[in-house]
């Protein structure tokens, strides 16, 4: 394992880890999540492939710099990680907004994305299917007095309700590092402000890259439909729904995710 440095526009400064040997993937980290979100994925995949993954500005060991933050931006962001770690063209893998920068990327810097993992994300806009207003609510840890609480409240939508009936302990793990390591709130609302101008449903037609999208059917912070309609838009990509599986359905079946994930890149 590798521990770089990333110089990004701005000035920030961004954290990177390079693990395993074989073809390169950049996985990109979503709303509030510092690369600590993929841990339960990167034994498989390390075995197989040379795994970069990174804080992104604000969150983790990264730098923070002052929004506004853009998708054009973030994605500029995941270009200098790679600069950084020596790599020209990867696959990427981005999930939820990080599922977002992905898209970003693979339309700006298309000669940097050989193969595309969109999981639990949208195309945003207008034509994206929204949550509950209960479960924004829930994600975004409205009302909650500590990182912590906001936290418990966003998890209790991250993850479907029968696997996190059988899996309390994990949930409890998830909010103590939540707790011990908060989103800074400026981080936390610059990235959303980024989120609401997500919209690439006219320009998906244009993504070159061989492209996989995987949803749970039980994501309600991000709907399943959304999964549908990136498919849809996106030339020749193909579409696995998890059953049963959540927003974080790579937590909920990491084995599953892993095997799936690695049969794709493999062509």
């Amino acid at each position: 394992m590798t521990e770089l440095r990333a110089s990004a526009a701005g000035g920030a400064d961004l954290a990177v880890t390079v693990s395993g040997a074989g073809p390169p993937l950049l996985m990109i980290p979503g709303l509030g999540a510092s690369r600590r979100v993929y841990a339960p994925l990167l034994p498989a995949l390390a075995s197989h492939l040379e795994v970069v993954v990174f804080d992104p500005r604000g969150t983790g060991e990264s730098g923070v710099t002052p929004g506004p933050y853009t998708m054009a931006g973030l994605a500029g962001d995941a270009a200098a990680v790679l600069d950084a770690a020596g790599l020209h063209a990867v696959a990427v893998w981005g999930a939820s907004m990080g599922g977002m920068v992905a898209q970003h990327l693979a339309l700006l810097h298309p000669e940097r994305v050989t193969r595309l993992v969109l999981a639990c994300t949208s195309c945003g806009g207008p034509r994206a299917v929204a949550p509950t207003p209960e479960a924004a609510a829930a994600v975004a840890g409205r009302g909650a007095r500590t990182p912590g609480d906001a936290y418990r409240l966003a998890c209790s939508v991250l993850y479907a309700g029968d696997w996190q009936a059988a899996h309390p302990e994990y949930i409890a793990r998830e909010v103590a590092e939540r707790e011990r390591h908060p989103v800074r709130g400026g981080v936390f609302a610059a990235q959303r402000a980024a989120v609401r101008g997500h919209d690439t449903w006219d320009s998906l037609p244009r993504i070159s890259a061989p492209t996989l999208v995987l949803h749970g059917t039980e994501d309600a912070v991000v709907p399943a439909e959304n999964g549908r309609i990136l498919a849809d838009r996106i030339p020749g990509a193909r579409l696995r729904l998890l059953p049963g599986r959540g927003h974080l359905f790579f937590h909920e079946a990491p084995e599953e995710t892993a095997t799936t994930v690695l049969e794709f890149l493999s062509g």
